[in-house]
């Protein structure tokens, strides 16, 4: 078997990831060059000796992995029937709002569209009865509520929770409910303060970007009635407030600075936690393209980030819609390490479905997360009434297998990201939608290692993306 490696460079250095120890090893221009003959299998006997010092501390090796499995596999039944820690209902496929960039607005391919299909009472208390029958190995139980708008039915949303509280008594069981925020008023409130509910709402910045996409059904902005909702409750229900966060997204054509302004200098929104999100254009029926000003404007803000971390920039004067942009770098940075690799291994993509965040449609019909189409018959795991289908779930968690030969020797194998939905051909699951999609993955991690690089060349005071510093030292394997 062959060596995995990805060379690539900072502007101050030369490095190496190895795959099979999971490390970045800091190189020597003349290592560097051995490195790429290695890595293009061209290597002589000549680069392995100008490599020697580092083959003798065990990097290097040739792979140990011999076939794509994920290591869940063999617990799937048991955790399918003992730890579900998350369901999340589909109360209703009605809206109030038709948002341009919806998944539901007719834009994208093999999903469907916007409904009046409601779920009925007795399907949502079946839904509690599912997850509460397998979860006896989960300390507590999320439940969500999901649309359209959630909101348009709160009276069956209220008989639910009541459902719980009655039948599971002293379950630990919180609530989270993702909303428009359009039918917030005083008796919704109170009743999600009083329920343990986290809030999402959705606002898009001022005025005039947020009613470019997001309107009611006559083509009228919702910005309005949602920010006066948000100052209502920020007023009346400020405890309430700090459990509310709020997503935003940034459609092709939006002024980021517009919007970046909006979330910094609002007196209501400006302490909150905020997410953003693109318009994805995978399964898109239209071009959804990001222009060059998005793009500059995106590696600018991050750029930002990360001189703020090294203390070469105001922390002030950085957008705190791209901060989780740390939390990648973190993430990645803990996960690195010179454990060895087994011979069974998957990439790190998909989760567990059925057990992570599965998702319910107003049909009772069962799919990994809310995030999948609800019309991909492959993405359909299970019914609420019949149980999980495990062939299914296993087919989706080791997704890897359909890119077995590629993955293999995939030098992002550990680190890659993408999700079993980026491989829905809708009736089964497809290799080259998978392979179509690779490109972009690898270009992610490989600027995340660029990124670590960059912090410890200036000595970065780690704590701001990890615990201490000592941390990323023992992590990052480094000679002089």
């Amino acid at each position: 078997m062959q060596q995995v490696i990805k060379t690539f460079a900072t502007t101050n250095g030369k490095y190496v990831y190895d795959r099979e120890t999971n490390s970045i090893l800091s190189l020597s221009d003349e290592e560097f060059l051995a490195c790429r003959k290695v890595e293009n299998s061209e290597a002589t006997d000549d680069d392995w000796l100008v490599l020697k010092r580092h083959t003798e501390q065990g990097f290097f090796r040739p792979t140990n992995i011999k076939e794509i499995l994920h290591p869940s596999t063999q617990f799937l039944p048991f955790y399918l029937e003992n730890g579900m820690n998350q369901l999340t209902m589909q109360v209703t496929q009605n809206c109030n709002l038709r948002c341009s960039y919806c998944a539901y607005s007719g834009i994208y391919n093999n999903q469907r569209t916007h409904s009046n299909k409601s779920m009925q009472l007795e399907t949502m208390y079946e839904c509690v009865d599912f997850i509460m029958k397998r979860s006896r190995s989960v300390d507590e139980i999320c439940l969500g509520f999901y649309g359209g708008e959630p909101l348009l039915e709160f009276d069956n949303i209220k008989k639910c929770v009541a459902y719980v509280n009655e039948k599971y008594r002293g379950r630990p069981v919180s609530f989270t409910v993702t909303t428009n925020g359009t039918c917030l008023d005083a008796s919704i409130v109170e009743f999600l303060l009083a329920n343990n509910f986290s809030t999402v709402i959705s606002i898009d910045g001022p005025r005039d970007l947020h009613n470019m996409n997001r309107v009611y059904a006559d083509g009228s902005g919702s910005f309005d009635s949602i920010i006066e909702n948000i100052n209502f409750v920020k007023k009346n229900y400020p405890d309430y407030f700090n459990k509310i966060s709020f997503i935003t997204v940034v459609a092709p054509g939006t002024d980021f600075s517009c919007i970046n302004s909006f979330f910094s200098v609002d007196d209501v929104l400006s302490d909150s936690s905020i997410m953003v999100n693109t318009v994805s254009g995978f399964g898109a029926s239209k071009n959804i393209a990001y222009d060059d000003l998005y793009t500059v404007t995106d590696s600018y803000q991050k750029t930002k980030i990360l001189l703020s971390a090294i203390g070469l920039y105001s922390e002030e004067k950085t957008s705190k819609l791209f901060a989780s942009n740390l939390s990648l770098i973190e993430n990645l940075t803990h996960g690195l390490s010179r454990s060895g690799l087994p011979e069974k291994f998957h990439p790190s993509g998909p989760c567990v479905p059925g057990v992570m965040r599965p998702f319910v449609d107003v049909e009772g019909n069962i799919f990994p997360c809310e995030r999948v189409s609800e019309k991909s018959p492959v993405m359909q795991i299970g019914h609420i009434k019949t149980g999980f289908n495990l062939k299914k779930i296993e087919d989706i968690l080791n997704v890897g297998k359909l890119t077995e030969k590629e993955c293999l020797v995939c030098w992002n194998l550990i680190h890659c990201g993408m999700c079993a939905a980026a491989c829905d051909g809708g009736s089964y699951l497809s290799s080259e939608m998978k392979l179509l999609n690779c490109d972009a993955v690898k270009a992610k991690t490989l600027e995340n290692l660029v990124t670590v690089c960059l912090l410890h060349e200036h000595e970065v005071d780690i704590k701001v993306l990890t615990q201490n510093k000592k941390s990323l030292e023992r992590q990052f394997i480094g000679y002089d």
